[in-house]
């Protein structure tokens, strides 16, 4: 019994003493929000906050009430349940301004008897500390601040991520952009993860296979260039000469001449158009069997006056009893053509051109037996 009553006591102070700190605070609260204007339109607000923040003793509802110094309810806020009636008020302390009273707090302090109320309206008032809290209000703080702290860390690591990531991206977007304006020299550094430097890898080989493919490019308008000055030069300086009368216009080999460098003309640009037609994949072939043999002679017989202008000897080298081949023979003799005019172009005089062809055994799985072709 003696146990029972002592805890009793225990309760009832530690209550009063938190009622008394809570209801400094209450007042220190109010006084300072009505200071703003002054005015009591933020005040309501504020204790709807404060009756919130701390409940009633033992589990009773609580209720703080501001009246101005006419006696008009100016701010009520209490947080029993909806549709319960609110627990009456009684009034506390004194709410002052510039050392007047301009109104009084009213609330729900049953801890504190009337002389202890007196004895705190006496007393002036200040923030001395934070209002006290209840354990779940703190607990809620907690788990706010945790998640909180979880949400930023969770930034700080997508960010640590995201740093590579991003830096590797932006560094292909601009070497997309330099290959885009003809910088075809542009790499990309591999960094970063391993996909991302896996990528920058893919695109430094797709900038090199560009480069390489400008670069023949480049070559082949030059060698054009060059082969198409060649017989426009003879060309024109034979027409020019027939005109200032130096070569007689009846001369048969000048004539020839000329003739011989027009069809030179006419191979090159059909070997163009041929070229652009393979490059766009359009090219399409008039495939026929004919004897392996009569693709050589052939090619003799047609480059055999061009050989000897040029003091060059042009021999067939054919094995006997080869086989019919099936070919395009026109884009075929365009081909051998081309080797044919290469090897006249860079055989001297007195020299020989040997036009190949015998059998050979493919290097695929069944091993069947083909037709190589060489000049």
């Amino acid at each position: 019994m003696l146990a029972s009553l002592g805890g009793r006591e225990t309760q009832l102070a530690l209550d009063e003493t938190r009622e008394v700190s809570y209801l400094r605070q209450v007042s220190a609260m109010v006084q300072m929000t009505y200071g703003i204007g002054p005015s009591w339109e933020r005040v309501e607000p504020v204790l709807v906050d404060l009756t919130s923040a701390m409940p009633g003793p033992m589990g009773r509802s609580r209720r703080l009430q501001v009246r101005d110094a006419s006696g008009r309810i100016v701010a009520d806020a209490t947080d029993a349940p909806p549709g319960r009636e609110p627990p009456p008020v009684r009034r506390l302390l004194s709410l002052r301004y510039q050392g007047e009273v301009v109104g009084s707090l009213f609330g729900t302090m049953p801890a504190l008897t009337p002389d202890q109320l007196i004895q705190l309206d006496s007393a002036p008032v200040a923030m001395t500390g934070p209002l006290p809290i209840d354990p779940q209000t703190n607990m809620n703080r907690a788990l706010l601040g945790g998640a909180g702290l979880g949400a930023f860390a969770a930034l700080l690591v997508g960010a640590i991520f995201m740093h590579p990531l991003t830096t590797g991206v932006s560094a292909l977007r601009a070497g997309a952009q330099r290959i885009a304006a003809g910088e075809l020299g542009a790499r990309v550094k591999p960094s970063g993860f391993a996909e991302l430097a896996e990528l920058a890898g893919s695109f430094n080989q797709l900038a090199e296979s560009l480069d390489r493919q400008e670069e023949a490019r480049r070559r082949l308008v030059a060698d054009i260039a060059h082969d198409l000055r060649t017989p426009l030069t003879v060309i024109s300086g034979t027409v020019e000469a027939m005109l200032d009368g130096i070569y007689d216009p009846n001369d048969h080999v000048h004539l020839r001449s000329v003739r011989d460098e027009a069809g030179r003309l006419a191979r090159m640009v059909n070997d163009l158009r041929a070229l652009s037609l393979a490059d766009a994949g359009q090219m399409r072939l008039d495939l026929v069997v004919v004897p392996a043999s009569s693709v050589i002679e052939d090619a003799c017989d047609r480059f055999a006056t061009r050989a000897a202008d040029c003091a060059v000897a042009l021999e067939p080298s054919i094995t006997p009893g080869l086989p019919n081949v099936r070919i395009d023979p026109v884009r075929f003799a365009q081909v051998l053509g081309n080797l044919i005019e290469n090897a006249l172009r860079f055989t001297p005089s007195g020299g020989t051109i040997m036009l190949g062809a015998h059998l050979m055994v493919r290097a695929d799985a069944q091993g069947a037996l083909g037709v190589a072709m060489s000049v």
